[in-house]
């Protein structure tokens, strides 16, 4: 009887029927992460520190900003007062072969054009000044070995957005001035080839219209004009070249704030 139990349950084990013996699987340990919260926010926290470091360096720049400004105000008010002041030169801007001729022809317009491109940049300056003054507030009130994903986050993404938004207006009021000025400048040009007679378009003109002969005082004007709008061009280039490459280091270095503080916040938020 007792082999017959033993050769039945000898059956059922092998046809299946009887529970078999449970196999110990091994426990599955998530893996450790190799960096902790504390060391990505110390890594967005280096690169807002080089946003501040450049913004700080850039300040004297930036305040150069407002007295180019007011010289650049100055200079357009002498290109008006060159064309008012001599019947001569208001003639040959009329028929200067030059592009842009329809705006160039009606100086008011022009004029017009780039004193309100003047105040459009003073207020975009004054925004990227209050804009940066707003960053570097913040960033000290951070320390590197405390500061939260979420505090890096929200100084990461005011900078992402209003500080670069207001600097690429400024940058963009700059190069609608320097398009003004480019005019300018190939008016005050061409209005010096006319007073040397260089400029054979120009005598027909003059001798079809009856201009009148230029005064020793309207070439002096013109030379100081054209020097002036020339010297303001190049520092308009200087500029404009200046906040592009800032920009573009900013840009990088806020990009990596952004997501070393947005994976210091998953961490923070899985524990």
């Amino acid at each position: 009887m007792k082999r017959v139990i033993a050769l039945v349950s000898v059956v059922l084990i092998l046809g299946g029927c009887a529970p078999q013996p449970e196999i110990q699987q091994p426990a599955i340990i998530p893996p450790k992460p190799c960096i902790n919260a504390a060391q990505l926010n110390a890594y967005g926290y280096d690169h807002l520190e080089r946003v501040a470091r450049l913004l700080r360096e850039d300040k004297k720049n930036i305040e150069s900003f407002e007295g180019f400004i007011n010289t650049m105000k100055g200079t357009v008010d002498n290109y008006a007062d060159m064309i008012k002041s001599s019947v001569y030169i208001s003639n040959v801007v009329r028929y200067l072969p030059i592009p842009y001729a329809g705006e160039v022809s009606n100086t008011t317009k022009l004029i017009s054009k780039t004193l309100l491109n003047l105040g459009g940049a003073a207020s975009a300056l004054n925004r990227y000044k209050n804009s940066s003054e707003y960053f570097l507030a913040n960033f000290d009130k951070l320390n590197r070995s405390t500061a939260k994903g979420s505090e890096i986050a929200k100084l990461a993404l005011y900078a992402d957005t209003k500080l670069m938004d207001d600097a690429q207006d400024l940058e963009n009021g700059l190069k609608e001035i320097s398009a003004s000025t480019q005019i300018m400048a190939a008016t005050t040009q061409a209005i010096a080839d006319a007073l040397e007679r260089t400029n054979g378009y120009v005598n027909n003109a003059k001798n079809f219209v009856g201009f009148s002969k230029p005064e020793g005082e309207d070439t002096s004007t013109v030379i100081q004009s054209r020097n002036s709008i020339n010297a303001r061009m190049g520092q308009l280039s200087q500029k404009i070249g200046s906040l592009e490459m800032s920009g573009k280091s900013h840009r990088f270095n806020i990009a990596k704030a952004r997501i070393y503080s947005q994976l210091a916040m998953q961490l923070e938020g899985s524990k």
